[in-house]
């Protein structure tokens, strides 16, 4: 085919495209304002002033953003600043002056400011040079038929005044900044540099709410001062000033500082977690002071080195129970009661991402919960933090960690597989932060041996071995007034204690009843429904693949090939049809409808059975299973013992699949009859084992110490041994394998 030779075509974008990529790349007005003070922090300022001018509603008034930076020159102005995604910042990331790490690198920051008013005016000079003015109304671009390089932007030069020296410039920021030097202070900024936006005609109302969001969120661009055991590079010297027309908003006038409740944590994390996993943190919990060091492997998921890069951490968190904030009100935080520091605490939760110094948006806004902790709570209340009770500041590189890139609209990180080792790390380091305050917050136990084991069902005895809403069922706080002031009154005495009595022992049957129902009936419910639906589901296939069957054999003398296509398809299905029925059969013995009657079984039979349902699993993360030991026969509900090793063998696979890459993953499961005649059924992997400082918690219903584990497991297989097997469920050391090794032991129905 000829074709003929034509001039070349070329993009012309229409002028509407500013105002289009303003609001599709610039997602709100805070936002907006933060790209202008990065600005002003790449150009080296010092101090950034956003001024209010009324009236603070849309149409009117007007927001100036003053910096002490270094200006720009003319052939700056006409040669990068108008230049649309310019790659300036990419050939020079680092600034002039300072060397900071320069945050705006896709030349499109400018755009937060056609969001913020209808008129933008700047005015910049670099010292020595002339001063330059632009002035754009953002309504220009708006024509339908114009073209973008057919809308003339004004813009002069000429002498300085704005920032002449000990010109307004200078006046502004020496208002600012009177109450801080001393009149002898001869290196003040004589005002003679520096850049102004001014935006008129305001997008949106701006009221108390929004301000105060503002403020909160400006306060989080540079974390507060870090601990000196992360070595983090000194902060540089930048400040945020706000300053608020007269009236009711003049309150949120000043400096722009974190909230004094984030210096008071109850808990903190503190430390390092390097580019091979290898974690360095130091736990803290006040008023205590006591601490715990962690030194261990943290790898996301899939075992293997996270590919986010290295990372410093401070997590800070709080217990929200009146109790425990009672104290904070001894502290200035400008709170006048317990619920107003509670509100503190809310508001300035979040976990913040700082890259060189300072922070991505919108990492650390209290409603961004990209840790997932809320979905964690949700699982499992007793142990996990919510979102609202954690504030974190997390420290990374553009050069240390290249893989954790902004998105185009400057709101969070793009998808992939860098952040998500960053969130599997971060979680993990999380977990173990939850696991240590859970024992601090928990009874003290029975002393037992560290280094052994320990049994399902074995916790501290009595009141203090409740948790979540069954510790305000007690009458302690009113017996130490009892005591207090009526210390002699032996019969009111005697009535409190047979009131407390009365109290643990109808507690003690609803936590019994709740605990059954806990670990038996929400696996079962959940298998009823996945049964349901998926037989259901597998009725509608069978006549689908009934109708191909039969369409497959009419084109048989018609169209040979199309018959041949569609049985290939058939045999295909129908296998695919047979491997469900095969797993709901298998997983059906643990459903919640009324347990079978005990018979004589075979428990290898059912121990293979079990294992089968994992198979996927198993064979995804390389695991070899191993079933040993004597065939023994048992009198017992097969679904019981199926529950069993369901949840033991799933424990296993789960840390067997943190092991580093190449690590070996083995599963050992061996039976034994006792010479005192109990069945013993060992579970034992080659894993990282059961960490010594939580031994004698994995019994506890809803403890757990995977990041997103919801502490169901063990508690189940526990209950069903003890209740129906007066068995036990232990975890033994030293086991065959060199991980966990939990046994089983059932005294009751063993044939």
């Amino acid at each position: 085919m000829s074709s003929e030779v034509t001039e070349p075509a070329y993009l012309r974008p229409r002028a509407r495209l500013m105002s289009t990529l303003g609001e599709e790349l610039i997602s709100n007005e805070r936002v907006a304002l933060t790209e202008l003070v990065k600005n002003a922090y790449d150009a080296d300022a010092s101090l950034v002033v956003i001024k209010f001018n009324g009236p603070l509603e849309e149409g009117f008034g007007s927001i100036e953003v003053w910096d002490d930076g270094h200006g720009m020159a003319p052939e700056t102005v006409r040669g990068t600043w108008m230049e649309i995604a310019t790659p300036f910042r990419h050939r020079s990331p680092k600034s002039e002056r300072f060397g900071r790490r320069v945050l705006g690198a896709k030349g499109i920051g400018r755009f937060s400011a056609a969001r913020l008013g209808a008129v933008t005016a700047i005015s910049t000079r670099r010292a020595g040079g002339p001063e330059v003015n632009i002035r754009i109304d953002w309504s220009d671009f708006a024509a339908e038929n114009a073209y973008l390089d057919q809308i003339p932007i004004q813009w002069s030069m000429g002498a300085p005044e704005t920032f002449a020296d000990h010109g307004p410039a200078r006046t502004l920021f020496e208002e600012v900044l009177s109450s801080f030097r001393s009149p002898q202070d001869n290196t003040a900024w004589k005002g003679s540099h520096g850049t102004v936006v001014r935006l008129e005609g305001l997008r949106q109302d701006w009221e108390a709410e929004s301000v105060e969001i503002l403020k909160r969120s400006l306060s989080r661009l540079l974390p507060p001062t870090p601990p000196a055991e992360l070595d983090v590079p000194d902060q540089p010297e930048f400040a945020i000033y706000i300053s608020m027309p007269p009236g009711p908003l003049e309150r949120f006038t000043g400096f722009v500082s974190a909230s004094e409740a984030l210096a008071h944590p109850h808990y903190r994390l503190i430390g390092t977690i390097d580019e091979n996993g290898r974690a360095d943190l130091m736990m803290t919990a006040q008023p205590s002071g006591k601490t715990e060091a962690v030194e261990a492997f943290l790898f996301p998921a899939h075992g293997k080195a996270p590919k986010c890069g290295p990372i410093k951490l401070d997590i800070r968190t709080w217990d929200l129970e009146s109790a425990s904030l009672k104290e904070m009100l001894n502290i200035d935080l400008g709170a006048r009661n317990i619920t107003e520091v509670r509100r503190l605490i809310k508001v300035n939760s979040g976990v913040t991402l700082y890259r060189d110094g300072f922070r991505v948006q919108p990492f650390g806004e209290s409603d961004f919960d990209w840790l997932g902790f809320d979905l964690r709570r949700v699982n499992n209340p007793t142990m996990r933090f919510s979102n609202n009770q954690v504030a974190g500041f997390v420290y990374i590189s553009a050069d240390g960690n290249p893989g954790l890139r902004d998105r185009s609209h400057r709101e969070g990180l793009i998808d992939s597989p860098e952040y998500d080792d960053l969130k599997g790390v971060l979680l993990q380091a999380v977990g173990r932060l939850e696991a240590w305050r859970y024992r601090l917050r928990r009874p003290k136990p029975p002393e037992t041996d560290a280094t052994a084991g320990s049994t399902f069902g074995t916790s501290a005895a009595g009141e203090s071995d409740r948790h979540g809403v069954f510790q305000n069922f007690s009458l302690r706080q009113l017996r130490d007034v009892v005591n207090e002031r009526y210390p002699d009154d032996i019969e009111l005495g005697r009535a409190l204690d047979e009131a407390q009595e009365t109290l643990d022992e109808s507690v003690e049957k609803v936590q019994d009843v709740l605990s059954q129902f806990s670990r038996l009936a929400t696996l079962g419910a959940l298998v009823d429904v996945v049964l349901h639906d998926g037989r259901a589901a597998l009725t509608r296939i069978a006549y689908v693949l009934r109708r191909l069957n039969k369409l497959a054999e009419s084109k048989a003398e018609e169209d040979e090939q199309l018959a041949s296509v569609l049985a290939k398809m058939h045999v295909g299905l129908s296998a695919q049809e047979g491997a469900l029925d095969r797993l709901f059969t298998r997983v059906e013995p643990l459903s919640g409808r009324r347990r079978g009657r005990p018979r004589a079984l075979a428990l290898h039979a059912v121990i293979d059975e079990a294992v089968s349902v994992h198979e996927g699993e198993l064979k995804r993360h390389g695991i070899d299973v191993t079933v040993a030991g004597e065939d023994i026969t048992v009198t017992a509900d097969p679904g019981d013992i199926a529950q069993v090793v369901l949840n033991l063998v799933g424990n296993s696979i789960y840390w067997l699949s943190t092991l580093p890459e190449g690590a070996a993953r083995a599963i050992l499961i061996e039976t034994r009859r006792t010479p005192e005649g109990e069945v013993d059924i060992d579970v034992s992997d080659s894993g990282p084992g059961v960490r010594k400082e939580i031994r004698d918690l994995i019994f506890d219903t809803y403890f757990s110490d995977k990041p997103d584990g919801i502490g169901l497991g063990l508690s189940i297989a526990g209950s069903v041994v003890k209740d129906f097997y007066d068995g036990d469920l232990s975890l033994v050391a030293p086991g065959p394998l060199a991980g966990a090794t939990f046994r089983v032991k059932l005294r009751r129905r063993i044939g």
